[in-house]
């Protein structure tokens, strides 16, 4: 138990010089932001006269770019709207290179250089510090872009430090901004007990007692001051809400960025067979919130009763070994794939032909299988009962229960006609539910109205 609390007090310790630095730091950030007033004057005069009502979107969200480039730019296009005549997608600090990609005459991938400042507060290990520098660097920087390249709607792909960042800039040069909810973590910490929002609060001293009271201020002040706020589901449309955004100024605005190839998809025309074996498969990030290892101890309760059988897992991710050598130690490794990262062309193939998808905790690939006409079992967290009504559009099973999966997973193999015609049910109702057409026009309507005003 000793040893426990000293484990526990250790890297607190290593850690206070950067709590030091920050809490002596922050006032004289404050004091810059003060005497930057005039500078931020004459932003918002120059911004009003020149860009206020401009159909050019700036959307800010972490992204990798190695990523983005990899899987090419259909990853990123459904971000465009008819409404607008230019969008630019934006990381503004976390890239290791300065990178402007020109996806189409309308649409820019931007990634900014992470600073040197935040660089070498990081190689030293002074977190808290880093993210001090960079969001205040972030903010400005935003700032002096939207006045000098005349965009005239803000947008945050994430209700964190891209919706503070928002904030701000709206803060300084009253432009309209929108943002969008695409995760409500808070459930998974309820669920895990572990936090995925700002989580250096719960490491700093007497903060870390009220990092609870610290992070939903955060997440929520963004939220009431915004233009707009999107709910990608209910869930997140209900987590906004207890967050303070306004009713009259919120709604559900479902997630379309997938592959396009999904919504035309013909279950009458399947691509070509990527493999001769019946297999179940997993998409998805290799990340613990995704509950990979989830599925893999799943596969191995139901195994012997799927003599034929094989687990197919694409992506990659932060647990990727963890993921490797789960699969190792199983009774049946040679029947489980791992593929890593894949174009979007080869995951059409493989979702199209899976006799059953496992979806523990999902977004896109969810609905990708679902499209598809694919059976699809999920864990009942979060979004998934928005659009997975249990035993007929697919399967719900109770959250890190294992061995329902394991058992769902059998019955949907012995009885694939009822599995089959489940899923069909289930990919009426997410060509309805995911009309992309239906989700521009709405996104449209709101752009405009910001616009306008």
């Amino acid at each position: 138990m000793v040893i426990k609390k000293i484990k526990k007090i250790i890297p607190n310790i290593l850690k206070a010089p950067d709590y030091l630095i920050f809490v002596l730091v922050f006032p004289f950030c404050l004091v810059g932001v003060l005497f930057s007033i005039p500078w931020i004057l004459k932003q918002r005069r120059v911004w009003k006269f020149s860009a206020k009502g401009n159909n050019k979107a700036l959307i800010i969200q972490p992204f990798s770019l190695e990523k983005v480039m990899n899987q090419g730019h259909e990853l990123i296009l459904p971000f465009r709207n008819p409404s607008l005549k230019w969008i630019g997608f934006l990381d503004p600090a976390n890239s290791s290179v300065e990178k402007k990609i020109k996806f189409a005459d309308d649409f820019y991938l931007i990634a900014w250089q992470t600073p040197a400042m935040v660089r070498r507060f990081e190689q030293i290990g002074f977190g808290a510090t880093a993210i001090l520098f960079r969001e205040l660097i972030a903010i400005f920087k935003i700032t002096n872009y939207c006045v000098k390249k005349r965009i005239g709607i803000l947008r945050a792909y994430k209700h964190n430090y891209p919706a503070l960042r928002a904030f701000w800039v709206s803060r300084f040069i009253k432009i309209p901004y929108i943002v969008d909810i695409s995760g409500n973590y808070e459930l998974l910490y309820r669920l895990t007990g572990k936090t995925s929002y700002f989580r250096r609060l719960k490491n700093v001293p007497i903060i870390n007692r009220l990092s609870p009271i610290a992070v939903n201020g955060l997440l929520g002040w963004p939220l009431r001051h915004a233009f707009h706020v999107f709910g990608r589901n209910k869930n997140n449309y209900e987590h906004a809400f207890a967050l303070g955004a306004p009713v009259e100024r919120l709604s559900i605005l479902r997630y379309n960025n997938f592959n396009a190839a999904f919504n035309s998809y013909n279950p009458e025309q399947p691509p070509e067979k990527p493999a001769n074996y019946p297999y179940l498969l997993f998409v998805g990030r290799l990340a613990a919130n995704k509950f990979p290892l989830d599925v893999i101890d799943a596969f191995d309760i139901a195994a012997p009763q799927l003599p034929e059988h094989h687990l197919v897992m694409i992506g990659d991710g932060a647990i990727r070994r963890d993921v490797e050598l789960r699969i190792e130690r199983s009774e049946h490794k040679d029947r489980v794939v791992i593929m890593g990262a894949c174009p979007n062309g080869i995951v059409l193939k493989w979702t199209a032909h899976a006799k059953v998808s496992i979806c523990p905790y999902s977004g896109s690939s969810l609905v990708e299988a679902m499209l598809c006409g694919v059976p699809v079992i999920a864990y009942d967290i979060e979004w998934h009962s928005d659009i997975i009504i249990d035993d007929y559009t697919g399967f719900l099973v109770p959250f890190a229960d294992k061995e329902a999966m394991a058992q769902k997973m059998v019955y949907a193999v012995h009885n694939y006609e009822v599995a089959k015609k489940a899923a069909m049910r289930g990919r009426e109702l997410a060509r309805v539910a995911f009309d992309k057409e239906k989700i521009l026009e709405k996104e449209s309507m709101i752009y405009l109205q910001a616009l306008e005003q």
